[in-house]
Parts: structure tokens; C-alpha cells; sequence
């Protein structure tokens, strides 16, 4: 870009400028916690959790992609994003600060770039009739507006949306590249500036998936500002450009989205409760309610949750159909402005394209306010160009509503940035940020569920979470079709957790009549039977899930510890070994086949098993115990002085008497020897401290 040294000044005061509006802005941001897909994507991915900066470790942060059991997978995953966080991780781990601070960063880069994108912009052939000074007050109050909307602040202060964010960020750097570069006379400067934006795009690729549109951005600058259309030749040529261009994006689409494999558009709305007929058809007014937050942003009309209920035909809601002509009135008004208002007709197009993506055929959740960011980046645009053609009519005719306008245009900016600001105290904490949801979309169920799951989890409110669930029941989503069975899921493991038995069969029970094949409610209704010591009906649960699923370790493990409790000693060993080879939990599943065998009285195969489970851990109390009992009943002087001196060593006080009383219960399998352990233990203690309890 060749800026005069009067506006290179000009652009930094902007900079200034915007940092200081921003910085305002989102002031009250910086401490706000951890939300939603934070928890899987950063909190729980070991992957990004670095204690060192080789390049091995930062390698590894590439392919951090997050599993559905909250693990990371091995597989390249919007790799420079996530390289941010694994750097964040490596500054200050968990503390929400550093995160806030890259992110507001970025924010303020996106405007500033945004800002010298429209200066760029009128220097175009298309933009060549528009009045000289015009383009540095646009520019600015089209970044502003754009800056301090408060429906960017799921972007922003939603941590885990910096990949929303950043590839904002290197798209728009892209287009500001790509312009300098058309606008540059020699070939040096105009192949480096190219080559930049070539790296631009890889870099928002790299950043989230959705920066695949950037192509297309560029034929829609490339046709609205610099190319002359008199001649119909030239419109047939850039129309098959176009055409080939979006068949080209189509396929590299399958592949960053689908890894290759376009049905599994339709294999990821199996667990949605729309399909994709229903998703294309409400997604028209899903795009104009965002139209309308963006234009009318009051903090009351913002949420994590909206309660939007899917199209079910053109009339079914009601406001289908028009939103479907909406949408189609503003594309046609685009393409007939392209001559005339080439800024309004770029806005609109860019909107729409870049919302293609998310708001089209891959099955994503209906809503979500942060997919506006990249969008809505040229939206403001227009509203400034008119703003500014009043101020000059009003100026030329010296009206006394010069002064006003000027007065209203900066209340609105700051009417704006207080609306994020007011905005921003939502997303203060998990429970501040539902219980806003839980008001403004009542009819949903994910704000009942989410902050019934964060009264269990995190405050221990057991009772508000049980009444949280039970209102949830019902409600409508727009997420998944199992909404109602994970509310009825907790409300079990709530019940559960409070020795409940009864009542968490009764509810598991209901649900899965719902669903017969819900794999962890019959594990978990099984766990309910055992708490209860019905282990038959237990069995049964899990020789359900075996039936279906005969290899899964967990329900083989299960079973394997049902049948020690019936006496079914050899059947026991067979599943617990089927267990291990799926390697559950292989320290576990060794000594449970330990405790099989020592039922059995076949106390050196026990002893060969305990060994093997105290092998892959560091002597824990618990395999020390077992060692010294089947010692005990071998007789074995020597190694029963071994393991109890050990067993000393390992364990507190208080963690012996634990155990003391866990052997202590009736049922226990270690109760008949329990006398004789505790005195062998407790002969090794030098001062023979007295135990908690008589034994």
C-alpha cells in the first residue's frame, strides 16, 4: 500500500485509536472462564499441555484434535490455533488471562487490517467516482462499528473461538495483500505481496476451516472493483472463473471437512433432531435473525442459546418462506448494485458467502453467534457511506443538524461498546453465562441441562440440579435428539451418587425404554443393580451390551467383577481376561482376576496376578495388601514381613485405617483374614500408634 507519510500517521492514530476503544471495551473480559468446547479443546487435551518449547512438543500441539471422551486424537487439527494455546498453556496453564489477552489482540489486528483493507478499497478502478477525503472516515467508523458490536463477543471472550477469530484475522491480512498487490506497479513488490496472500489464506485454513471461501472473496474483489463488464465477453470469462472456482472449493471442502468422504454429511445427522432438508430450509432465517442482532445488538437479544425451531416446510414456521426471499431480494439487490454501490453489493456477497460454510449443509448446530465475525466484517460499510453523504448535506447546507449527527454517530459507537461491555458480564463464569441463556431462551433444554450439570459438578447443589434436569425434560433442541436422555442420565447419576439405587433405576429404566441401545445407561443401570446387590439383573443389562458390543473391555470387566460376586469364579476369568486384551485399565483388570483366583483358592495364580497389577503402578496400598493377604494364606513368612513392612512405607496412618475398614465389611472378600492382616500391619509400626476404630 503507498500511504503518503501523512497517512501512514493518519493510520497509526487509528491504530491508537482502536486500541484504546477495544481495550474499553472488553476491559471487563479478561478474567471471564472457561465455556463449553474450552473444556475438550484446551483444559483436557494433553496434547496442547506443554512444559517445554522443543519442537517435538510444539509438533505434537498440530495434532491435538479433541476425541468425544475429552482425549486428543492424533490427526492434523486447525494446527496454528491450537500451536496458540499449547503457548498459552506453556505461559500460564489454566489461569484465563493470557488466553483473553491473545484474543483481544487479535481482535484489535482484525480491525486495524479491516480498516486499511477499505482504504485499499477506494483506491480501486470501481471506487474511483466516490468523493475524495471519504475514505479514511468510512474506513474508520466501518472498523469501529465492526470493532465494538457487541454480537462479536462470543469471537472474542469465548477462548476457544480464537479459531474464529484468528482466521478472521489472516483473511482479512489476505485481502489486504491481495489488493496492494493488484494496486503495485513493479513485479518484485507484486509477487511478494501475492505470495503473502497465498500465506494469508494457509494461515486462516490453519486456523479454522472455514477461511476456504477466501478464493471466492477474491473473485468477488476482482469483479466488483476492477473489472469492466461492457463487453459480454468479459462477463461470460469471469463467470466460468467463478463457476470453476467454487467446484474447485467444493472438493477441497470434502476434504478439510469430510477427510475425503462426502456421505458423512449425511452420517452426522443421525444424532441431530433436524435433517438436512429441514437445517437448509431454516437456515434463511437463521441468517436473517443474525442480519438483525448485528444491525439492533442490544445485549437482551444475545445468547450462547437461542430457541430456534427448525423448518419443517416452507410454511412450517411461518417465517420460512419469507426469510428464504429475504435472502434471495438481498443477493439479486447485490448483483444489480454491483455498478452503482459496489461497497453494498461487496458487503452483502461477502456476508453470504462466508456464511456458506456453517450456515449451509454440514450438519452443525442451527445457531451460534460467533460465525458473524468474518461475515459481518464489510457490513458496516454501507451504514457508513450513508452516514457520511447526510453529514455532507447537512454541512453543505450549515444546518444546525450537522453538530447532532456528529453527537449521535459517537453515541452510538460508545452505546456499542457498552452493550459488549454489558455483554461481557454474562460470560463472567459457566453459571452466570446459562442462567442469562436460561432467560432468553426458556423453551431450550440446553441451558437447563448445562447449568443443572454445573450445580452437580462444580457447586455440589444437588437439589437444584435434580429440579434444573427435571425442567429440562421435554424442552426442545436444536443440538442433538438425545437432549431429554442425557438430563434423565445425570438425574440417575445424581441419584447414584446418593446410594439412591431405586430411584436411579426408575429413571435410567424410563430412559431406556427411550432408547434401547444407549450404551451408557445400561452400563450405567447395571452399576445400579450391583449397588443394590442385584447382581442378576445386572448381568442381564451387560449381557445386552455384550450382545451388541462383545469385545468392549469396560462391559467385559464389568461382568467379570458380577460374576465374582455370584461365585462364578471360571466365567469371571474369562470375561476379566477378554477385559485385558482390550487392555482396560490393565493394572485393574489383573488384580480383579487376582481376587477371582484367590476365591478360588488358587492363591499362586492370585499371587502371579497381583504381582503383575503391582508392576504397572508404584506401590499403592491397595496392591501391597492384596500381595500380603494371599502371602497369608501361603504361609510365605518371608514375603508376608516384605510386603507388610512395604505396605508401612507406602501408606499413612489414615490411609491403612481406610483400608482397615474397607476389609472390615462383611462382604468384603479379604473379611474372613481380616483380623490377622491388621495385626501383621500394624506389629510393623515402631511406636504402635493406635488405629482409628476396634478391631
Amino acid at each position: 500500500m503507498n500511504m503518503r507519510p501523512s497517512s501512514a500517521v493518519n493510520s497509526w492514530r487509528v491504530f491508537c485509536l482502536l486500541f484504546i476503544l477495544i481495550l474499553v471495551t472488553y476491559a471487563n473480559s479478561f478474567k471471564a472462564g472457561w465455556h463449553l468446547d474450552d473444556f475438550d479443546n484446551i483444559l483436557r487435551n494433553d496434547a496442547l499441555h506443554i512444559s517445554e518449547l522443543t519442537p517435538r512438543a510444539l509438533a505434537a500441539t498440530l495434532f491435538a484434535e479433541p476425541a468425544e471422551d475429552g482425549s486428543s486424537v492424533s490427526r492434523l487439527y486447525r494446527p496454528l490455533a491450537c500451536l496458540t494455546f499449547a503457548l498459552n498453556w506453556y505461559g500460564g496453564q489454566n489461569n484465563v488471562f493470557g488466553y483473553h489477552l491473545v484474543n483481544v489482540g487479535i481482535h484489535l489486528l482484525t480491525a486495524f487490517f479491516l480498516f486499511i483493507t477499505l482504504l485499499l478499497l477506494y483506491q480501486t478502478p470501481g471506487m474511483q467516482k466516490r468523493p475524495h477525503g471519504e475514505a479514511y472516515f468510512v474506513g474508520l467508523l466501518a472498523a469501529v462499528l465492526w470493532a465494538v458490536n457487541p454480537i462479536q463477543t462470543q469471537a472474542v471472550t469465548y477462548i476457544v473461538q480464537r479459531m474464529a477469530s484468528m482466521a478472521a484475522m489472516f483473511y482479512i491480512l489476505g485481502l489486504f495483500c491481495y489488493l496492494t498487490a493488484r494496486q503495485s506497479n513493479g513485479k518484485i513488490r507484486q509477487t511478494a505481496y501475492f505470495s503473502a496472500a497465498a500465506g494469508a489464506f494457509l494461515c486462516a485454513l490453519a486456523s479454522k476451516e472455514n477461511a476456504i471461501t477466501f478464493p471466492l472473496a477474491l473473485l468477488l474483489l476482482e469483479v466488483i472493483f476492477f473489472q469492466d463488464f461492457t463487453e459480454k465477453k468479459n462477463k461470460r470469462i469471469w463467470l466460468g472463473v467463478f463457476a470453476a472456482a467454487t467446484l474447485a472449493l467444493m472438493a477441497m471442502g470434502a476434504l478439510f471437512f469430510l477427510r475425503g468422504e462426502p456421505l458423512k454429511i449425511l452420517n452426522g445427522y443421525e444424532s441431530r433432531p433436524f435433517t438436512l432438508w429441514q437445517r437448509l430450509l431454516t437456515e434463511p432465517r437463521v441468517l436473517c435473525f443474525y442480519l438483525s442482532q448485528l444491525f439492533y445488538p442490544v445485549p437482551t437479544r444475545l445468547s450462547i442459546e437461542h430457541d430456534i425451531i427448525y423448518s419443517t416446510s416452507l410454511i412450517r414456521p411461518g417465517t420460512t418462506l419469507p426469510a428464504i426471499l429475504a435472502v434471495l431480494f438481498l443477493i439479486g439487490l447485490a448483483f444489480r448494485q454491483m455498478r452503482r454501490r459496489p461497497m453494498l453489493s461487496f458487503a452483502i456477497l461477502f456476508f453470504f458467502l462466508n456464511h456458506t460454510v456453517e450456515s449451509s449443509v454440514l450438519p452443525l448446530e442451527l445457531i451460534f453467534e460467533h460465525r458473524n465475525y468474518l461475515p459481518s466484517m464489510f457490513l458496516f460499510v454501507p451504514v457508513a457511506i450513508g452516514l457520511q453523504w447526510i453529514l455532507d448535506f447537512y454541512r453543505a447546507k450549515q444546518s444546525a443538524l450537522y453538530p447532532v449527527l456528529i453527537a449521535f454517530i459517537v453515541l452510538l459507537a460508545a452505546g456499542l461498546g457498552w452493550g459488549t461491555h454489558v455483554r461481557n458480564m454474562a460470560w463472567a463464569t459457566e453459571k452466570s453465562l446459562w442462567e442469562d441463556a436460561l432467560k432468553k431462551a426458556p423453551g431450550s433444554g440446553r441451558p437447563y441441562t448445562t447449568l443443572a450439570t454445573s450445580y452437580f459438578e462444580k457447586i455440589g447443589d444437588h437439589q437444584t440440579a435434580l429440579r434444573l434436569y427435571q425442567q429440562a425434560l421435554g424442552k426442545i433442541s436444536s443440538r442433538r435428539k438425545d437432549s431429554t436422555i442425557v438430563a434423565m442420565q445425570n438425574m440417575g447419576r445424581i441419584y447414584y451418587g446418593q446410594q439412591r439405587y431405586d430411584k436411579a433405576i426408575e429413571i435410567w429404566s424410563e430412559a431406556v425404554k427411550r432408547v434401547k441401545d444407549h450404551r451408557m445407561l445400561r452400563s450405567s443401570l447395571a452399576q445400579a443393580y450391583a449397588g443394590k446387590k442385584d447382581w442378576e439383573k445386572g448381568l442381564a443389562e451387560l449381557d445386552h451390551l455384550l450382545t451388541k458390543w462383545p469385545d468392549y473391555p469396560e462391559y467385559n470387566y464389568l461382568k467379570g467383577i458380577f460374576l465374582i460376586n455370584v461365585q462364578r469364579l471360571d466365567d469371571a476369568i474369562f470375561y476379566l481376561r477378554k477385559a485385558l486384551k482390550g487392555k482396560y485399565a490393565p493394572s485393574k483388570t489383573l488384580a480383579t482376576i487376582g481376587i477371582a483366583y484367590y476365591r478360588k483358592q488358587d492363591f499362586r495364580k492370585a499371587e502371579r496376578f497381583f504381582k503383575w497389577s503391582a508392576a504397572n503402578v508404584e506401590k499403592k496400598p491397595e496392591y501391597l495388601l492384596w500381595l500380603l493377604a494371599v502371602n497369608m494364606k501361603m504361609n510365605d513368612k518371608k514375603d508376608m514381613d516384605y510386603y507388610s513392612e512395604a505396605l508401612v512405607k507406602a501408606a499413612s496412618v489414615s490411609d491403612l485405617s481406610s483400608w482397615f475398614d474397607l476389609i472390615s465389611k462383611p462382604d468384603h472378600y479379604l473379611y474372613p483374614d481380616k483380623n490377622r492382616i491388621i495385626s501383621t500391619v500394624m506389629e510393623r509400626f515402631p511406636q504402635k500408634p493406635e488405629m482409628p476404630g476396634s478391631f
